[in-house]
């Protein structure tokens, strides 16, 4: 697969979102300012749905690429190349924050760590929620999906039946987006599932943005050649329509909200595509926004050290300025030092040709 130009500059955006919700800039917004009544469309939240969308695109146009150029997946190298790419900075980031807790700088809770580390934080009950680790609920939500994705594309000989378990997956997350809030009688006692656990970042209804983004790869694969000739301006207005479409129909439910953004972006994933030489491209490659893209993994795993999940930490690293300064000073080295050259060493497990 080549390089597309423009995503590094989404991931930008995205990890700007999620820094700026957790260093609590956006509540110190007026109270009736448009920015603060309308949060969720620049929210951390709004980042790590973009960052799924993409997450879904690249990765099932990925397999899809390697099945077709090599008769199969080939999942021992596939998942030697995940795990290679994500988890040199988590390891650095779990040391610290095992440190911190081994000198009582972060209170002891180790099962927590044990939980992040084997990525099932998103199942991860209230009481042992840790500010600190807090964030790697979405990096659960990923693994679980490179885990279970490369089988579903293998098991279906056939696309169609690939399309119709994501359609089926992508309803069954907004019937649960729809039912979760709801009570669940015992003896005619309610219980909340929000009052014991965080239910919207389960893998089910959390994979939905990347469920949305795997079926633009799909469409894209399948049927470049006709959407080549309908990606257009229309596209761009498109997604402007359903991202702000809150802004334009009062009254619309979080659910479906949360339906329509990941639709636009996999629209605009679609036409940055299709228009790689155009002025938003060359704009999203811009050299320091494209950087920053590129260090985003980084900075999006080490914020949680020194942003948490919002600001209030007791720590002097966690306190303003220190915490965003770090937060890069890290991320940049971490990159140079630790992450690219392992990504050199990923390339020695490309797929190959069957004998």
């Amino acid at each position: 697969m080549k390089y597309i130009k423009g995503f590094d500059g989404l991931r930008a955006i995205s990890i700007l979102f999620v820094l700026l919700t957790h260093l609590g800039m956006y509540t110190q917004l007026p109270s009736a300012s448009f920015l603060k009544t309308n949060f969720n469309l620049i929210s951390g939240s709004t980042g790590v749905m973009i960052f799924f969308t993409i997450s879904g695109f690249l990765i099932t146009l990925l397999l899809l690429h390697e099945k077709r150029s090599f008769g199969r997946i080939q999942f021992a190298s596939f998942f030697a190349r995940r795990f290679l790419r994500l988890l040199p900075p988590l390891l650095l980031f779990y040391a610290g924050v095992l440190l911190l807790m081994h000198f009582n700088y972060l209170p002891e809770r180790y099962l927590a760590v044990l939980l992040s580390f084997f990525y099932v934080y998103n199942f991860v009950p209230v009481s042992e929620y840790v500010g600190e680790l807090g964030h790697t609920w979405s990096l659960a939500v990923e693994e679980q999906f490179y885990i279970i994705w490369p089988f579903i594309l293998s098991v279906f000989r056939k696309i169609r039946w690939v399309v119709l378990f994501s359609v089926l997956l992508i309803l069954i997350c907004i019937g649960v987006k729809l039912l979760y809030k709801a009570p669940i009688y015992y003896k005619d006692t309610p219980y909340y599932l929000f009052d014991h656990f965080f239910p919207n970042r389960w893998f089910i209804p959390a994979c939905l943005p990347i469920m949305v983004g795997s079926l633009t790869a799909i469409a894209l694969f399948y049927k470049g050649t006709y959407l080549k000739k309908i990606v257009d301006v229309r596209f761009l207005l498109l997604f402007l329509l359903l991202f702000f479409a809150q802004l334009l129909f009062d009254g619309l439910s979080f659910v479906i909200i949360e339906t329509l953004q990941p639709i636009a972006v996999s629209l605009i994933l679609l036409w940055i595509y299709f228009n790689q030489e155009s002025l938003i491209v060359r704009f999203l490659e811009f050299r320091l926004f494209s950087y920053v893209g590129k260090i985003s993994y980084g900075l999006y795993v080490y914020q949680g050290l020194f942003l948490r999940t919002g600001p209030g930490g007791d720590l002097w690293i966690q306190k303003f300025p220190f915490n965003i300064i770090l937060v890069f000073v890290t991320a940049v080295l971490s990159y140079h030092i630790i992450e690219l050259p392992v990504l050199n060493y990923k390339k020695r497990f490309k797929p190959v040709k069957s004998t």
